[in-house]
């Protein structure tokens, strides 16, 4: 694609420099810049793009975009752009052919459940006879085959090129985590959502954000005119009080859910097991009863999220009961570990004090014996949380191992430290220890018959970040080599019974 087609339909942008530039790619990190390709410099948390031009240049690009006055000798083509991070968006659009607009996407925001209702509705789309895309923390997918991503929502050209991978293999449905900074950093600007959906707003990010109503305006962006997403309908969590507002303040479709007798998707009845739960809801298109192999009540809003969304976009109820159905898990949501102990490991991402109070909550009513729990916080995130965390944690446990998350550059001892005192308002035991292994280690040698160990925090991750390196760690391996050495005496020991 030429530069002067590609910017067609960007109003604003200066441009000195051939306009007939062929474009081959578009590129923000100048290490990914090729032959032919748009380099745009955007400032980032840590670096700014502008720093690289020359590398960029060196590195063949046909065209450079800047927020910058050109340079005297600009070489290339050079664009300069008010907002560098939109342009990326609008740039990115425009030469990969608008796939948004070919898709019938659902954009999910709000703090808690974005994945698990995208897996949800993953899940829908298939069993709809749809190929769906799907886009958020675990990673992209284009049905079943994986697409490595480091961020909830990727980066606006990487975001562009994967819906356009998605349209090009055949794709017509999908579903995408829209997290608070890509709303702010403008990273899905201009990707068109047929539905969105809040799932809830409670603390988190807010060393980002700075306080709740700035967070919650950020959410708010995916269901204006502001940013471009031309969101048709909204499906809302009505139980959250953001959501509430959320409903009031926006003009577009709206369907809510919640266990309120005023929701239009709503709860009826459900059972949880430790393994499964059976939600019968109600819906504008009937009643709906199925047994998902999810646990606990933050699932059956999730289950409620992702009905009004299929609903939205024209699925019927038999897809939607055998889509959830379907649904093994999400990886690192409630995900149980079983190696052969008579006890229950359970392995969550909740790493916020709703999350956590929530993940507790539902496993305190369950079926069990002692609730152990195994947690910490993460390094240069918000400090506020720690010491609401360690009570959340020490009040809904019987006992509490208190470790390392990804403390990046933050000394452990020094996070531990302000965990402990929201332990200590409890009466309940806990224990302190750094090392996240040892303190996993711990929390299952104690557990007896019947018990549930809780290892909260990191979920899915198979990392983890101490200083400023990253080392190999899932909670679910480790578990499971814990639970195998701790069973192997035991089994001997048995074994020598048996002969003698």
């Amino acid at each position: 694609m030429r530069l002067k087609e590609a910017l067609a339909d960007i109003p604003g942008v200066e441009c000195a420099g051939d306009r007939l530039a062929e474009i081959q790619g578009i590129a923000y990190d100048s290490r990914h810049v090729e032959h032919g390709y748009l380099f745009v410099a955007i400032k980032g948390e840590k670096t700014d793009g502008n720093a690289f031009i020359r590398q960029a240049i060196d590195r063949g690009a046909a065209a450079v975009a800047s927020e910058r006055d050109y340079p005297a000798d600009p070489q290339v083509a050079f664009l300069r752009v008010s907002d560098a991070r939109k342009f990326l968006a609008q740039v990115s659009r425009s030469f990969f052919g608008k796939p948004s607009a070919r898709l019938k996407l659902v954009g999910i925001t709000g703090t808690n459940g974005k994945t698990t209702t995208s897996f949800l509705l993953h899940s829908i789309f298939q069993c709809a006879n749809f190929r769906s895309c799907l886009a958020g923390t675990l990673g992209m997918k284009l049905g079943e085959t994986p697409y490595p991503s480091a961020h909830t929502t990727p980066e606006a050209s990487d975001l562009a090129w994967f819906l356009h991978q998605a349209v090009t293999e055949g794709c017509t449905h999908g579903a995408v985590e829209v997290s608070s900074h890509a709303l702010v950093l403008k990273r899905v600007w201009g990707t068109t959502f047929r539905t969105g959906v809040f799932t809830n707003l409670t603390p988190e990010h807010l060393d980002f954000h700075g306080d709740m109503e700035s967070y919650f305006q950020a959410k708010r962006v995916l269901f204006l005119p502001d940013g471009g997403n031309g969101v048709e309908g909204a499906v809302i969590n009505t139980d959250d009080p953001y959501g509430k507002r959320l409903r009031e303040s926006i003009a577009c479709r709206v369907l809510t859910y919640g266990f309120g007798p005023d929701a239009d998707i709503r709860v009826l009845d459900w059972q949880g097991r430790i393994d499964s739960t059976r939600v019968r809801m109600t819906t504008p298109a009937g009643e709906l009863t199925l047994r998902a192999r999810l646990v606990g009540p933050p699932h059956v809003y999730n289950i409620m999220a992702a009905t009004g969304a299929a609903l939205s976009v024209g699925i019927g109820l038999d897809s939607i009961r055998l889509g959830i159905e379907n649904l093994a898990g999400v990886p690192g949501r409630m995900e149980l570990v079983s190696a052969g102990q008579p006890f229950t490991v359970i392995v969550d991402y909740a790493h916020t004090p709703d999350a956590l109070a929530k993940l507790l909550e539902t496993v305190a009513s369950l079926p069990h014996g002692r609730l152990i729990t195994v947690f910490g916080c993460g390094g240069d995130r918000d400090r506020k949380k720690r010491p609401v965390m360690g009570e959340i944690a020490g009040r809904l446990s019987d006992f509490v191992v208190a470790t390392s998350d990804n403390p990046r550059t933050e000394d452990p001892s020094a996070i531990l430290a302000e965990i402990e005192p929201g332990l200590q308002r409890s009466t309940h035991s806990y224990k302190i220890d750094p090392d996240r292994r040892t303190a996993i280690g711990a929390a299952i040698s104690m557990a007896g018959e019947g018990d549930a160990v809780v290892i909260a925090g990191k979920g899915h991750e198979d990392y983890q970040i101490i200083g400023n390196r990253v080392y190999p760690f899932d909670d679910r391996v480790v578990a499971r080599e814990l639970i195998v050495q701790l069973l192997k005496p035991q089994a001997a020991r048995s074994n020598r019974e048996l002969h003698q």
